[in-house]
């Protein structure tokens, strides 16, 4: 049955057709966007750009401020580069917690694309998807030695960390620590089941993650295993609590 049909039974009936994962990125934009204006947010900084869907989105949704994305892989930054504006900056590195120079995994869809290696839940649940069909040599830098150099009086700005970087969050955090604190919210990708290679534990990166002054806002599902329906990813929305 094509969605079509299922679009024409649901009208038939008073109802709206709307596929699960619409609803929640449709629920979770409307969250970060209510986020961003009730913190006056006039930075986004988005870690693990892939072709812009993040900063696109929140155009759509009229934020003007800056954007600053961070996007290794070279297709990508260059899809990204033709659509970013006037007060939208893309920059063609990874960040981590070091700098240093790494080989990221390109992954037949580009989401997927990540400098750890994929386990086997990664492989039975997303297959051809997260198939590695190349790998780049790619730069990694630590944010906190580069910020200075990208936004001036970062101490006047309202700051929106989004993490997006398949299993690597943590250790963007770990090399950002000193810009966190003016970081007034954050969003990361968390794994429940982690689909790559050495990804750390839930409790784990809550610990981190209220440890650094941190309350969680909104938690959205992005993956689950296709047997058993379990949560394999959700991202965290997070804000500052204790400044």
């Amino acid at each position: 049955m094509k969605i079509t049909l299922h679009k024409k039974i649901a009208a038939y009936f008073g109802c709206k057709f709307t596929r699960i994962n619409e609803n929640i990125n449709q629920n979770q934009n409307l969250q970060t966007i209510k986020l961003i204006k009730q913190h006056k947010i006039d930075l986004i900084l988005d870690v693990g750009a892939n072709f812009g869907q993040f900063g696109t989105d929140m155009r759509n949704a009229g934020y003007l401020g800056q954007i600053i994305s961070f996007e290794p892989v070279n297709k990508c930054y260059q899809r990204l580069s033709s659509i970013a504006d006037g007060k939208w900056q893309i920059k063609n590195f990874a960040l981590g917690d070091k700098n240093s120079k790494e080989e990221i995994n390109i992954s037949n869809k580009t989401v997927y694309s990540s400098i750890l290696d994929v386990n086997e839940i990664g492989k039975s649940n997303f297959s051809n998807s997260i198939k590695v069909v190349g790998k780049q040599n790619i730069l990694v830098k630590k944010l906190d030695d580069i910020i200075n150099e990208l936004v001036n009086n970062l101490n006047k700005r309202r700051v929106f960390l989004k993490l997006d970087t398949q299993g690597y969050d943590n250790r963007v955090i770990r090399g950002s620590l000193q810009t966190l604190e003016h970081v007034q919210v954050l969003q990361t990708e968390i794994s429940c089941k982690g689909i790559y290679m050495d990804t750390p534990s839930v409790p784990q990166r809550l610990e981190e993650l209220l440890n650094l002054g941190f309350s969680i806002t909104g938690i959205f599902p992005t993956s689950r295993d296709k047997n058993t329906m379990e949560i394999l990813e959700f991202d965290c929305l997070l804000i500052r609590t204790n400044k």
